[in-house]
């Protein structure tokens, strides 16, 4: 048999080799980066520089992409300097329904009309179209919202849910003028001329809440007594548009206006270019 215990260790025939490394007195990696730095050419660093620098032109033309990319590819703007976005509540056949109309051309933006509740009057469909016919083909945002109540003077608010009503066609067009920056039309840094034009929109909102035979004849005596083709100046102003909305409601209702008057609103309405909107409504009148 086999004693177990006479039998000699596993191990004692193993030559442990004697360490030839001696970890101490092995010189650190980072002693040789000297002499690597220190060996290496010039040129070698100049053209890692040149590289680099390339390198970093080119990420600057990619961002210029990029920037160019974002900005023709951004979404258009549907406000901006001119854009109105307003809500005028007037009757049926008022004349704050056509300065929605100018206000609309001259801002190129859309018209929306709606009924009203309170409205018992009926609306003219052909109106209706040629105020939606406004700038269709030139505009894809709608800044004018027209609803036709039971109110006996025109308001409008501006930028809806932010600002207390206007009323009044004078009042509106004094607001406009401020808030856009229509200084052309309104230019109250000019005390003469925006003095005359407040003189003529008192007398349009008379002419606007009841048109008289007394009131249209002191138009003509004004425009007739003039040597210009408006009524404050040689330059379209804000009392134009009032008084050419209030003479295209009476010719749009069938109402009769004196023949001066009705060479002005031809004229005026030939004119600038937000003006010959209302030759869809007063021609064939």
């Amino acid at each position: 048999g086999i004693t177990m215990y006479a039998a000699p260790k596993i191990y004692q025939d193993i030559v442990v080799p004697s360490p030839t490394i001696n970890m101490y007195s092995m010189r650190p990696i980072h002693d040789d980066v000297t002499g690597i730095i220190t060996s290496s050419s010039t040129g070698d660093f100049t053209d890692l520089e040149r590289r680099q620098d390339k390198c970093l032109a080119e990420m600057e033309q990619l961002q210029a992409r990029l920037n160019k990319i974002e900005v023709d590819c951004a979404p258009a703007s549907t406000t901006g300097p001119g854009k109105v976005d307003i809500v005028i509540g007037c009757g049926v056949g008022s004349p704050a329904v056509f300065l929605g109309a100018i206000l609309a051309r001259k801002s190129n933006t859309l018209i929306k009309v709606f009924s009203h509740s309170s409205n018992t009057a009926s609306v003219d469909s052909g109106i209706t179209n040629k105020l939606l016919k406004v700038n269709r083909h030139e505009s894809e945002v709608t800044g004018v919202n027209i609803i036709y109540k039971d109110t006996s003077a025109a308001y409008f608010v501006d930028k809806p849910g932010r600002q207390v009503p206007v009323f009044g066609l004078s009042n509106i067009l004094r607001y406009i003028a401020r808030s856009q920056g229509y200084t052309a039309l309104y230019n109250e840094s000019n005390l003469n001329t925006a003095a005359a034009i407040d003189g003529m929109l008192a007398m349009v909102d008379s002419l606007e809440m009841k048109s008289t035979a007394q009131l249209l004849n002191e138009f003509v005596k004004i425009i007739s007594s003039s040597s210009s083709a408006y009524l404050c100046g040689d330059n379209l102003s804000i009392a134009d548009i009032a008084l050419c909305c209030c003479l295209t409601a009476s010719v749009v209702s069938g109402g009769q206006i004196p023949r001066v008057l009705r060479e002005y609103l031809d004229t005026v309405a030939r004119g600038e270019y937000e003006m010959r909107v209302l030759k869809a409504f007063i021609n064939g009148n």
